[in-house]
């Protein structure tokens, strides 16, 4: 389990890395205005924060869900397989969407403060010289400044857990849908209907359908999310509130801003946390018997092949906003 944990830790850095520029352009697209919109599309977004900001206007706030990936993951899973004893067949769709909503629901504690530090740092310097950037004085020096000033101006609950409810809205959802959504892929698309007789390129296929899937009914939320963490403190006075302006002034296309981005952001996450892991899981694991395996295979046949498992852990990377 430690070294499954260093491993899901190793290649959740390296599939951040991949897909972490179109999470921050998602974010930039999503908390933009009517009123002062800087960006014409996804495209104009990329070439502005590359002209503007350089390659590194890409990365501004990584640190904190780069380490935070590996936390998430531990979760998801641990919680994931301890929800599989509620029901005679975890394997069914119906039990597949309890539990991945359980487990969505337990890791958002730990997935909103990460992602209200990430966002934060995303939105500082917009448009703004990597050279500027570095001279000019900031709002946050770094994630754990982030969470400090956050602390100080609102406390725990409404400082840096601010956004929690629309976190447990958006991933209660996107886990519930993706642990089905994954075994329907691998059911129709691997020859023995279990998941560690895939190809890899069909794996990362996999994994891509399954992170859209899992974003499609959720992603409204996760605009909202972005907007209310990204806000000043005096903007909204709540989650609802939130919702309720950003409708009145731009339409129900708000909650849409940014999907493009999302949704291939699950491209190179998936096609680069895969192979990290298989590969460190070849070449430092040691094989198991069936019997002591105990690492969650429910979006699988009942199949507990080492590979399973290393497909199961990078699915879950894919699907995170951080």
């Amino acid at each position: 389990m430690a070294l499954d944990f260093g491993f899901g830790f190793i290649a959740g850095v390296t599939g951040t890395i991949a897909g972490y520029p179109f999470d921050t352009v998602k974010v930039r697209l999503q908390t933009q205005t009517l009123h002062h919109r800087l960006y014409s599309g996804s495209l104009d977004c990329f070439i502005k924060i590359a002209k503007q900001e350089s390659i590194l206007g890409f990365y501004k706030g990584m640190s904190s869900p780069m380490f935070g990936v590996a936390v998430i993951n531990g979760i998801v899973f641990s919680i994931q397989n301890l929800s599989k004893g509620l029901f005679d067949n975890p394997d069914t769709y119906l039990a597949l969407v309890i539990t991945g909503g359980i487990a969505g629901g337990v890791q958002a504690f730990i997935c909103s403060p990460i992602e209200l530090v990430k966002t934060r740092l995303q939105m500082q310097g917009i448009g703004q010289q990597r050279k500027l950037f570095t001279l000019s004085t900031h709002l946050y020096k770094g994630p754990i400044d982030c969470l400090k000033k956050s602390y100080t101006r609102q406390g725990f609950r409404y400082g840096i857990m601010r956004g929690l409810s629309v976190t447990l809205a958006r991933d209660l959802p996107s886990f519930a849908a993706y642990f089905p959504a994954w075994q329907f892929f691998v059911s129709h698309f691997s020859p023995t209907g279990k998941e560690g007789d895939m190809s890899m390129h069909m794996s990362l296929i996999g994994g891509a359908f399954t992170g859209m899937a899992a974003w499609t009914v959720s992603y409204p939320f996760d605009v909202v999310k972005s907007r209310y963490q990204a806000a000043r403190d005096h903007v909204y006075k709540n989650v609802w509130d939130c919702i309720i302006q950003s409708y009145r002034n731009e339409g129900w296309q708000v909650f849409t801003r940014g999907f493009l981005p999302c949704t291939l952001r699950a491209i190179p996450t998936n096609a680069f946390t895969y192979p990290v892991y298989a590969f460190l899981k070849r070449k430092f694991d040691t094989p198991f018997d069936d019997d002591n395996i105990s690492i969650p295979t429910t979006v699988v046949t009942k199949s507990k092949s080492i590979s399973t498992n290393g497909n199961s852990s990078s699915s879950i990377a894919s699907i995170q906003s951080i």
